[in-house]
């Protein structure tokens, strides 16, 4: 757009000298009349930010536009949808046993469990809580949303290696949230909060996003 832009303003400023010098009578046919670098540079940076500024107005007003937003909206309202129906069918799973190695759907681990519950609504995570820690999208902890993964250190994995994992169910305005996991040293799947000020706080890792990325 800046080289149009570019293109259309020498065009004008030519055409500004030439009825500069029609108007002038002393000014003579082989006489050319320059204008100042700092003039036309001026000029150029007005007019693009004008152009920019129109271009954005037709934008807002284009039916493409508001179609575009539509279909975002529409699409944030799929995946709440879907998150909701996540999050009632890991609920129902409250208190299934915890078994190292187990899948499902009576014992779980906690990586068993979370590609258990995604794997019921079409999303095929990695067995183990490491590989799964290499999918998705990261996020921080000041973005967290229901449905997204939380990755934590274990006493088996060793400190700063992913060991463990659990999904948010619910975010609180201060930022903390509560995810649900299959934990081994309270024999089965609950809910925990996090931060918790021990435990989950000093080992946690990272999070990452499946849904929506």
């Amino acid at each position: 757009m800046n080289t149009v832009i570019k293109y259309i303003l020498s065009i004008i400023a030519i055409a500004g000298c030439a009825t500069v010098a029609k108007a002038d009578p002393n000014i003579g046919q082989s006489m050319v009349l320059p204008i100042p670098t700092k003039h036309y540079t001026s000029v150029i940076d007005t007019s693009e930010a004008l152009v920019k500024a129109a271009y954005e107005r037709v934008r807002e007003d284009s039916p493409f536009t508001a179609l575009e937003q539509l279909e975002e909206t529409a699409e944030t309202d799929s995946h709440l949808d879907l998150i909701g129906k996540m999050k009632s069918f890991a609920h129902d799973l409250l208190g299934r046993r915890y078994r190292l190695g187990a899948a499902g759907p009576t014992q779980f681990d906690c990586s068993g469990f979370v590609g258990y519950v995604f794997r019921n609504f079409g999303f095929d995570l990695n067995r183990d809580s490491r590989s799964q820690y290499m999918q998705g999208e990261r996020v921080e902890k000041s973005e967290l949303k229901p449905g997204d993964l939380l990755f934590f250190s274990s006493r088996s994995s060793g400190k700063g290696r992913v060991g463990h994992v659990g999904m948010v169910t619910d975010v609180n305005p201060d930022g903390s949230c509560r995810f649900i996991h299959a934990s081994s040293s309270k024999h089965g799947v609950v809910y925990q909060n996090f931060p918790d000020n021990g435990y989950y706080s000093k080992h946690y890792i990272g999070a990452k996003r499946i849904i929506g990325v």
